[in-house]
């Protein structure tokens, strides 16, 4: 059923974004395009699904959240936009990262050198994803269109803009300014904390948006049920980026669309990096600090990094602390009344640690 009804969120969530109006009037045609390119190229979807499924979970209509969802999805999407600027990723789901779809433009329309359209390509992304933070917010206002009360709904933007925003790029600072400290300087706090912050922060605001669309007022804001919802989803987005930083070493790059090693190549200490580093003699941890920042690695370099993770303990214990967030987050809805959302939302929680891309 999960995968079933995780389909059928997905296309309701596509063709809600695919009839959007707001990127009709953006101009130049290729920036509207690449405005519109990230949001259609599909994904899991997973943050609306949370979003309307924690709404039907407090016996709401999962279709008056249905803005608020495209609304996360699309501004999910900026990040990513941004994120791949920030990372020079080539590949997003397995096609070219946004600036490097414009720079072949760049190349054709202007006749550029590539390393001069390379930088008009990231500037015109950086100007893609600003517009899509726009669109989101536009589609989280229709949500009066579906039968939230403008109260609700102002509610829910500045949750949007005053705490997501804030915190979400604040945690990607953190993950942009983690791989200059020593590895002597981090702990595992520090690194989680990153997370919590990049990753968790909107699968927060997902749960607590639908379930207070579910409850139907913003007078609840403060209920623990909400809380609770948004407590379940914070701790699972720790166990998925937990499995998306493992598959991002131990993954098959045409099921995960992006390539992998990137975060080798741009010396991240994820908690799994970090660990091996930690579990490593000294002769090991320089083995592995000279393995770090190269552009590319072979099969050969990338096999060689696997085994010094798995052997170090790393590999098992991310794993483990992936699984057991996971559970804790299943836990937590364990206090809610047993009906088709709870099992869907029990059947995420396992997706979450289970999935291979």
């Amino acid at each position: 059923m999960f995968t079933q009804e995780l389909h059928k969120t997905a296309a309701r969530i596509d063709r809600i974004i695919r009839n959007d109006d707001f990127p009709d009037r953006i101009l130049p045609a290729y920036l509207r395009d690449a405005v519109i390119d990230y949001p259609s190229r599909g994904g899991k979807r997973l943050r609306p699904a949370i979003l309307l499924w924690s709404c039907g979970l407090l016996g709401g209509k999962p279709a008056s959240a249905k803005f608020a969802a495209a609304a996360v999805e699309i501004y999910h999407n900026w990040t990513l936009v941004h994120d791949d600027i920030i990372d020079n990723d080539k590949m997003r789901r397995g096609r070219p990262s946004a600036h490097f779809m414009i720079q072949k433009i760049a190349m054709r329309k202007f006749k550029m050198k590539p390393e001069d359209a390379l930088a008009y390509g990231k500037n015109f992304a950086i100007l893609a994803g600003d517009i899509q933070q726009g669109w989101a917010a536009d589609m989280l206002l229709k949500s009066v269109r579906a039968g939230v009360s403008p109260e609700l709904t102002i509610h829910l933007s500045r949750q949007l803009h005053e705490l997501v925003n804030r915190q979400l790029i604040s945690g990607e600072a953190l993950d942009i300014e983690m791989p200059l400290h020593k590895f002597e300087n981090l702990t595992p706090s520090k690194i989680e904390t990153m997370l919590e912050m990049k990753t968790g922060v909107l699968l927060r605001y997902c749960a607590e948006t639908g379930a207070i669309i579910g409850l139907g007022s913003a007078k609840f804001a403060n209920d623990s049920r909400i809380r609770k919802l948004g407590e379940f989803a914070s701790i699972a987005g720790k166990a998925f980026q937990l499995k998306d930083d493992w598959l991002g070493i131990f993954g098959n790059e045409k099921k995960f669309g992006k390539p992998i090693g990137s975060d080798l190549t741009d010396r991240k200490p994820t908690l799994l990096i970090y660990l091996t580093w930690k579990y490593s003699d000294r002769n090991g941890r320089k083995r592995l600090s000279n393995l770090l920042g190269r552009p590319s690695y072979s099969a050969k370099e990338l096999e060689l990094v696997r085994k010094m993770v798995r052997e170090s303990g790393a590999e098992a214990e991310v794993l483990q602390k992936a699984g057991n967030l996971a559970n804790s987050a299943k836990r937590i809805l364990l206090d809610f009344p047993d009906n088709k959302y709870r099992r869907l939302l029990l059947e995420l929680a396992d997706f979450l640690t289970g999935r291979e891309y």
